[in-house]
């Protein structure tokens, strides 16, 4: 027993035998296998519900996927059956074509187990996207439709319970509970097994725990000698009134002669080794802590084997129990304050030395074996090797007790803490605890707060000039503002007041150059009456132009989006540039057959690609080429003008769609333009919702990309080739709210 008391452990193994009684055993396991049940049908209930929500999502998922490939496939022409088949999710899923009115056109997949009726299809509301349960013949079924481009639909059902055949999810749990239930049966009966026993061993102990107290009482202790390690047992029975222990204690041959009377150690060590003589029995001596001796005798059988030796020891000394509780009560009161982290000194009455700790004589550096009881607090400041003064000041007696506590600083930049006490005898007890961390915390604490202090000066100030420099910054951004208002509504005026001459000049023009009222004369005068029209023209596309900038830039101009057939439109812009074309000596190209319709503002269509037609056969020098296509997908038409003129190189790229910016100042200076026709290009795609880019090579030409949406919300991308090297010139922040989602991050 090693410092616990054998009642204590009876008692603790009592309790524990008392709670492995059967009865307790059989309760708390039926108990058990409830809740494991209960636990084992709530995940039941879980894994079937997951079974039905995984074939729900795997429908719907598989549902969309499949009415995207679907219309890719009616548009192209492709095999329906196919695409259903490419598509379909596996499992137990049967696929659906459908059409306007209900009626099945194709199917794929599980017909025979997930099996659609026309009647049941006829009940749903194909125009739009749903899903939901459907009751079969087959069975309970999950299912999910959408509706195709082409007014039919696409609809695909699998059992509800679990899309894929599956062994039932109840299956594996009954399994699992059966295992269990065998190995808690096989538990419960090796713990009564085990109980049984247990109660058995309380018998014994219960027992073992009277004679304890028996020897305790008679003051008497058996003994076992053990020969090969030379070492003696002692019980604490015996060895507690003595003061020499509270537990069992095993003595070797030199502890038992530095405890036995030198006169009495050669009769104890022929007891318990079983010396020669043949003494078995004897009175001897034990020293006591305090330097007493206490009676024993000592006894053992006479038939003893001399390796193998026991016997009992009787305490004669009479009840001398005090001295040993003061000795133990002392030395628990010294690991005590050892174990105290703070330095520690006690002072008695007189003012002398009492009790200190290590950790006191530590911080003074005291000489080993120097401090010693009874000596007085200038005797102490006079052995301390380091700041003796501080004893004398604040540990000693005679230092004044006004302040409880006070903080003193040590060499080393160390600081401690001092707390000092009156004990009730009149002596004093002093606590020092190091707070040298807290103390330079602190300071860093101050430092950080004055930084702070100025940081925070620093931005006030900064606040401030903020706020003056924001405050001159909105005083000029409203001069610009009205500035560009003022610029825009003289442009709109001065463009107003332009076009009448205008129209008159360019009327009188067409009537000399016709030769209307008889022949003109001089062939240089038809010349100059040709280029008077062909400036006047020219004058008058800049003023249109600069008015349709006047009206984007004040917010006035405002477009009816709807249906476009742009096949017609851009068939249209070519006729009427194809003139122009020929006498630039430039081959122009159409290829915009069966382009879907789009929704969009028509003249809005029909001016952005006039711009980008007249942009290419400007740029392109007789010989060369310019083609116009037409590219669609499921959310967008792409109209593409190349041409194969000098080009433009990635610098002059990046200002295109700025009003008045030109492709370079060679081009500005041999052909004629305002440098409007993009920028009006690009303000009116925004407007649209759609998507304007170039992409443009020096030498070899270059491409120009229009993207308008098909339906409202349709958020429209760049063909795959343009994305990697085209320059986007639409800015998705500009275009208006209700307007189709289109942003150069759906270009990329």
């Amino acid at each position: 027993m090693t410092g616990v008391r054998e009642e204590d452990v009876a008692a603790s193994f009592a309790a524990r035998v008392d709670a492995l009684k059967p009865r307790r055993l059989i309760l708390l396991t039926g108990a058990f296998l409830l809740a494991l049940v209960v636990l084992v049908f709530l995940q039941l209930r879980s894994e079937t519900s997951s079974r039905r929500v995984e074939a729900a999502l795997r429908v719907d998922q598989a549902a969309s996927e499949c009415a995207s490939a679907l219309n890719v496939a009616i548009m192209t022409g492709g095999s329906v059956r196919q695409t259903l088949a490419a598509c379909s999710p596996g499992g137990r899923a049967a696929l659906y074509h459908l059409s306007a009115s209900g009626d099945i056109l194709t199917a794929y997949g599980a017909t025979d187990i997930t099996n659609l009726d026309a009647g049941a299809a006829r009940t749903l509301n194909l125009s739009k996207r749903g899903e939901g349960e459907l009751d079969l013949r087959t069975g309970e079924a999950t299912a999910s439709w959408r509706p195709l481009d082409n007014g039919e639909a696409l609809l695909i059902a699998a059992p509800a319970g679990d899309l894929y055949q599956r062994a039932p999810v109840w299956l594996g749990y009954a399994l699992i509970l059966a295992a269990i239930a065998l190995v808690v049966a096989s538990l419960l009966a090796a713990f009564l097994r085990q109980s049984r026993a247990a109660l058995e061993a309380a018998g014994a102990v219960d027992t073992l725990q009277l004679y304890a107290a028996a020897l305790a009482g008679g003051r008497c202790s058996p003994w076992f000698y053990n020969g090969k390690a030379r070492t003696v047992t002692i019980a604490r029975t015996l060895l507690e009134p003595l003061g020499l222990g509270a537990r069992d204690r095993v003595f070797t041959m030199r502890e038992i002669s530095a405890l036995v009377h030198p006169k009495d150690l050669r009769q104890a060590l022929a007891i318990l080794t079983g010396d020669p003589s043949g003494v078995s029995e004897g009175l001897i001596r034990l020293r006591e802590p305090g330097g007493d001796w206490s009676k024993v005798y000592l006894r053992t059988s006479a038939e003893a084997a001399r390796f193998q030796r026991a016997g009992v020891a009787f305490d004669l000394a009479g009840a001398k129990t005090a001295s040993p509780a003061s000795v133990m009560a002392e030395s628990r009161l010294k690991d005590a304050i050892e174990a105290i982290p703070e330095a520690f000194v006690l002072w008695d009455a007189q003012g002398k030395l009492a009790v200190w700790n290590r950790r006191f004589a530590s911080i003074f550096r005291f000489a080993e074996r120097a401090l010693r009881p009874g000596l007085s607090a200038m005797d102490v400041a006079t052995l301390a090797r380091s700041r003796g003064d501080i004893i004398t000041q604040y540990f000693a007696p005679e230092a004044p007790t006004k302040e409880q506590s006070v903080e003193v600083g040590l060499p080393g930049d160390r600081w401690v803490h001092i707390s000092r006490r009156r004990t009730s005898e009149g002596g004093l007890v002093c606590l020092a605890s190091n707070v040298t961390d807290l103390k330079r915390r602190a300071r860093a604490q101050k430092k950080k707060e004055r930084e702070l202090q100025s940081t925070v000066a620093d931005l006030e100030a900064s606040q401030q000039k903020l706020s003056e420099t924001m405050q001159k910054y909105e005083i000029e951004k409203h001069r610009a503002e009205e500035a560009n208002r003022s610029k825009s509504e003289f442009l709109a005026t001065m463009s107003h007041e332009l076009r009448t001459p205008l129209n008159a000049i360019n009327g009188f023009s067409e009537i000399m150059q016709s030769e209307l009222y008889g022949p003109i004369g001089d062939e240089k005068y038809k010349e100059y009456v040709s280029d008077i029209l062909s400036s006047g023209r020219h004058l008058l596309e800049l003023i249109d132009d600069i008015l349709d900038m006047s009206k984007i830039e004040a917010g006035r101009i405002e477009l009816e989006p709807k249906r476009v057939e742009i096949e017609k439109t851009l068939q249209e812009c070519v006729r009427l540039v194809a003139k122009r074309a020929s006498d630039a000596g430039v081959k122009l190209t159409a290829s915009v057959g069966h382009a879907p319709a789009v929704w969009a503002d028509a003249r809005a269509v029909k001016q952005v690609a006039l711009n980008l037609l007249s942009n290419a056969i400007k740029f392109t020098d007789a010989g060369g080429e310019v083609t116009i296509t037409a590219e669609a997908d499921l959310d967008g038409v792409t109209v593409i003008v190349a041409d194969s003129g000098a080009g433009i190189d990635k610098e002059q790229l990046q200002r295109l769609g700025a009003p008045f910016a030109l492709g370079g100042d060679h081009l500005s200076r041999s052909r004629r333009g305002s440098g409007l026709g993009l920028a009006l290009s690009k303000s009116l795609m925004e407007l649209q919702g759609g998507i304007l880019a170039i992409a443009s090579e020096p030498g070899r030409g270059t491409v120009a990309c229009a993207t308008f949406p098909r339906r409202r919300d349709a958020r429209v991308r760049l063909p795959q080739f343009m994305r990697a090297s085209a320059h986007i010139l639409t800015n998705a922040a500009a275009r208006k709210e209700d307007a189709p989602q289109a942003t150069p991050e759906a270009a990329e």
